[in-house]
């Protein structure tokens, strides 16, 4: 039994729980050590050194040094850990060292802080020794739990679930592989054209009234020609029309088609170009001419095509699609 090819190869090599830890811990990690560093501003006047060598910095750039170094620790040996590619047991020691490693950071900045700080009536020096063996020995026994506790199983999740109902689909109806359609819609160049005329002329002549006319309509017919372009995506689940590509503007599940039916339109006779929602329909018209024209649960869509043949393939796709739950076929 064949497995389809994952959308995106990588997702499949990262365990999203562990990543997220990886990245979570050190962050709250350096919150604490911030918030502790502020707290002990006014024992600090001339600023604090760092706890290895060098003169006094200011307390902002000692924290980001601290903070730094402590994320660099756990993220970036913590997020390999997160990789499934590698050995469960390798992923364990990763895990565990970047725990450690970032413990054992915070600890060593935190016990300069003190340190130099002489908080508790101890004479000042550069790193308290008794915070930095306590929390350093705190820090290796904790990744030590973590590394042997750690269990690098994948996750099954809703996505798995859908990802299988597909996957039994695919191989008892080989055809519904071909259920995924992505075109752009674009006025025709006559139409940019006249739209651009329609704004860089007028635009022109008001010039001699202000120089700021002819970008300020220059820049709506833009915004104009953007607002009548917009991609389709459709798959087995939804069909989602996109502004430019990125704005969702029409947004609707397979299950809520009743029918579709490709025609050759007029755009007048839908409201106009452009995007339309009136009393449960809607329409994105690019042009007069190919179309797809929805029946839904909750009244009609019709959407602009480059073709025919598209506007055919689209409304095969939605027909078949139509009114199935995930794992119906």
């Amino acid at each position: 039994m064949d497995v389809p090819a994952a959308e995106d190869s990588n997702e499949r090599h990262i365990d999203a729980r562990a990543l997220r830890f990886a990245i979570i811990f050190p962050v709250l990690l350096s919150l604490g050590l911030v918030g502790g560093g502020l707290l002990l501003a006014r024992s600090l006047p001339q600023g604090a050194e760092l706890p290895l060598c060098g003169g006094p910095l200011p307390l902002p750039a000692f924290l980001t040094v601290a903070v730094a170094a402590t994320l660099l620790l756990g993220i970036g040996v913590g997020a390999f850990g997160a990789w499934t590619a590698l050995a469960r047991n390798l992923r364990r020691a990763l895990l565990g060292t970047a725990m450690a490693l970032q413990l054992g950071s915070v600890t060593v900045f935190a016990a300069a802080l003190l340190g130099q700080s002489g908080e508790g009536g101890a004479a000042a020096q550069r790193v308290d020794g008794y915070v930095v063996l306590m929390g350093c020995g705190l820090a290796a026994a904790m990744g030590l739990v973590l590394a042997l506790t750690f269990k690098p199983d994948e996750q099954w999740s809703g996505a798995d679930d859908e990802a299988l109902a597909e996957m039994l689909e695919l191989e008892e109806d080989p055809t519904v592989a071909n259920d995924r359609l992505v075109y752009a819609i674009h006025p025709r160049s006559s139409v940019v054209i006249m739209i651009l005329l329609a704004g860089i002329l007028p635009g022109a002549v008001l010039t001699v009234v202000s120089a700021w006319f002819l970008p300020a309509f220059a820049a709506a017919a833009v915004l104009a020609i953007g607002a009548l372009c917009a991609t389709v995506h459709v798959d087995r689940r939804r069909l989602a029309v996109k502004l430019a590509g990125l704005l969702p503007v029409i947004v609707m599940a397979c299950t809520d088609v009743e029918a579709a039916v490709s025609l050759d339109v007029k755009a007048g006779d839908y409201g106009g170009w452009g995007l339309r929602k009136h009393s449960g329909s809607e329409s994105f018209l690019a042009f007069s001419g190919a179309a797809v024209v929805l029946r839904c649960v909750v009244g009609r869509v019709v959407l602009s095509a480059p073709n025919l043949d598209t506007a055919d393939d689209l409304a095969a796709i939605l027909n078949r699609r139509a009114g199935k739950r995930p794992g119906q076929h």
